[in-house]
């Protein structure tokens, strides 16, 4: 029998690549975490089976190529190999199958090509959005000095007129100033320092609950659907629940409260082998804030992160750029799909496997 100490467990479990250990008569004696997530299974009671998952043609097809393997004494690759489930799902993944003769194992490597298009994605997502936030603050800064030079010119007049006509522009410049200042502050002013240290994520999640139901909003409309198992997460809780709460408003805003059809679901869910901010994370909480309104329209879903972006009349757009900063200093990322009927924006944040397998242990 194979020495399973000689592989080193833990390190392995930490790849987000999946890792399927066979012996030379082909029968499964380990499978990580990531694998696991994905799919692939240990049948105790047929260890000669990959996985239920795989269709016959594809587990056939990698009982082939692992037999090239082993004849040829080294490692084999297919670039964008079609893995074929038994529910006629299918993905693209590069397969990579290596045998070591000193140790007598076999070691399939899956590492799926969806993955790395979403690396890519999530990583020029995160920098057109640092650009345009950048952008938008270098814009309020040229903004804000001329701004104070009109108010500042009103209020001299002001004190000079003394007819009502004069008073009552004078005063709708001054007051409008004022609002333009207070939203150009809120664009230079950065996500005050976080206080980080462990938090209950539900715990957040139940106060944005608590606060939303304030907002007029009942508990027939807003929904919860958490996962017990997710552990604390090292953050500043305050500014946690200012994020969620953000996307909350908005979501409250785009339904139709009165209508017992409509509703917000909150929900939480452990990830496996998820892209944040172009970095592939083994383990990911993932936060979902979903609503059945009519949707974002598609002329400004790309831009629905930049400050000043608003669907509303009376809308900062602030809201949303606010969150995506405060997510981002927790080192997490924020995204969206929005269709009528059904937008939802997940926030994803990577979690230590280690504190995550302490709690499913437990």
């Amino acid at each position: 029998m194979v020495d399973l100490e000689k592989l080193d467990i833990s390190l392995l479990n930490h790849l987000t690549t999946e890792i399927i250990v066979l012996d030379e008569s082909k029968k499964v004696l380990w499978i990580n975490d990531s694998a696991q997530a994905n799919g692939w299974s240990k049948d105790s009671n047929d260890l000669s089976s990959f996985s239920a998952m795989l269709s016959p043609d594809t587990e056939e097809e990698i009982r082939r190529i692992i037999n090239m393997a082993i004849d040829d004494r080294k490692s084999i690759t297919k670039r964008d190999f079609e893995l074929k489930a038994n529910k006629e799902d299918s993905r693209e993944v590069d397969l990579t199958v290596s045998y070591s003769p000193k140790d007598s194992l076999i070691i399939v490597e899956v590492m799926s090509v969806d993955n790395l298009n979403k690396i890519i994605d999530s990583s020029k997502s995160a920098s057109s959005q640092r650009i345009a936030a950048n952008l938008a603050r270098t814009l309020a800064h040229e903004v804000k000095n001329p701004l104070a030079g009109i108010k500042g010119s009103a209020q001299i007049l002001s004190s000079k007129a003394k007819d009502d006509f004069s008073e009552k522009f004078l005063k709708i410049i001054i007051e409008e100033t004022e609002r333009l200042n207070s939203i150009v502050s809120k664009i230079l002013t950065p996500p005050q320092k976080p206080n980080m240290e462990p938090f209950n994520i539900h715990s957040a999640l139940e106060r944005v609950h608590s606060l939303a139901l304030a907002e007029g909003i009942s508990n027939a409309n807003l929904l919860r659907d958490y996962d017990p198992s997710i552990p604390d997460i090292n953050g500043d809780e305050n500014l946690f629940i200012h994020a969620i709460l953000n996307i909350v408003k908005n979501a409250i805003q785009a339904i139709d409260i009165n209508n017992n059809e409509a509703s917000i679901t909150i929900s939480s869910r452990v990830g496996y082998s998820r892209p944040i901010n172009g970095k592939v994370f083994s383990t990911i909480c993932q936060i979902d804030i979903s609503d059945t309104g009519p949707g974002i329209p598609d002329e400004i879903q790309e831009q629905v992160f930049f400050p000043m972006m608003s669907t509303k009349d009376d809308g900062s757009g602030l809201g949303l750029s606010i969150a995506q900063d405060i997510i981002r200093i927790h080192g997490g990322s924020i995204a969206f799909s929005s269709k009528p009927g059904n937008t939802v924006f997940s926030i994803l944040l990577p979690l230590p496997i280690v504190q995550l397998k302490g709690v499913a242990n437990a």
